[in-house]
């Protein structure tokens, strides 16, 4: 399943990439333009906005809630997705799927105390960063696994 969001759901954005979904956010495009992009990359649109809620055109869920952790559990909800092997999968700033990389190709980008305490590391090949299974990988496991269920 593919998303795309509205200027006002940038951290739900964030966290369906985190999941492994694929999510486009724009903060800049209009409402004809979020439901163009939509129609021709079959994406549901995801949207705060009530008058763009009201399209027949592509498959839109309107967002209730301001928090987006229960935003996030709307979403998990109403399309019953699934979080397991996609998890970590793309970037959450991106939404580029990570790639692999062996560590010793990043000893000098990343910190000392990182290199030494990690062994599986995978970076973005469109922006560049770096990302490890560090604590806060558990805490976001933590966090999915406490609003799926």
């Amino acid at each position: 399943m593919k998303f795309i969001a509205d200027d006002m759901l940038g951290k739900l954005a964030k966290w369906l990439r985190i999941l492994g979904y694929d999510t486009i956010y724009y903060r800049t495009q209009n409402d004809s333009a979020l439901i163009e992009i939509a129609q021709q990359q079959d994406r549901t649109l995801l949207t705060r906005d009530t008058q763009l809620a009201r399209n027949w055109l592509v498959p839109t869920l309107l967002i209730k809630d301001e928090i987006v952790d229960e935003q996030l559990k709307q979403v998990i909800q109403r399309f019953n997705l699934k979080i397991g092997e996609a998890l970590f999968s793309r970037c959450p700033k991106c939404n580029t799927n990570l790639v692999k990389i062996e560590k010793e190709e990043i000893k000098d980008k990343i910190p000392e105390y990182i290199y030494h305490t990690y062994d599986k590391f995978w970076t973005c090949p469109t922006c560049n960063r770096y990302y490890w299974a560090g604590t806060h990988w558990l805490n976001i496991k933590a966090k999915v696994e406490k609003l799926t269920c």
